[in-house]
């Protein structure tokens, strides 16, 4: 960032886009590299098992010009995994997002969409998205999520 006068965080790019989750006052981030080639993450965050959902659907607005010639990223958000006391797991198969035990499909707005779940809905998680710069100069103890980590 062309403002930026001090050093920033060696962890990851200061431009890299993340989705940044908090759960009792701890703060862990995702990465969108990491998120091109994974549409859900099953994760467990300081004993709260949440679910991150992305889809390579949106349009940059920040690249380019003309937005219609920016690259594609992620749309994301995150929810608790659980429904009626039921801790799910998630899968992608065949751009559907599907729960390992129900078989109910999914949209990226954590609602079931069809399937025993249909019209319920998952809990959000406390989460938003920053450039990483942004998010860790004010939350230098987030942790970083990595594939190679799970």
């Amino acid at each position: 960032p062309f403002m930026i006068k001090d050093p920033t965080d060696p962890r990851l790019p200061p431009m890299e886009r993340i989705l940044s989750v908090s759960v009792n006052e701890k703060h862990r981030v995702y990465p969108y590299s990491e998120l091109n080639n994974q549409t859900v993450i099953n994760d467990d965050f300081h004993g709260v098992p949440i679910v991150v959902l992305s889809k390579l659907d949106s349009v940059s607005p920040l690249d380019l010009p003309k937005i219609s010639e920016s690259r594609t990223i992620p749309s994301v958000t995150a929810f608790r995994r659980y429904v009626n006391d039921m801790q799910l797991t998630f899968y992608s198969q065949s751009d559907r997002i599907l729960d390992e035990q129900t078989g109910s499909e999914w949209n990226l707005f954590g609602q079931a969409t069809d399937g025993p779940l249909k019209g319920k809905q998952l809990a959000s998680v406390e989460s938003c998205v920053n450039f990483a710069f942004a998010w860790l100069v004010f939350h230098p103890d987030s942790e970083i999520y990595r594939t190679s980590q799970n």
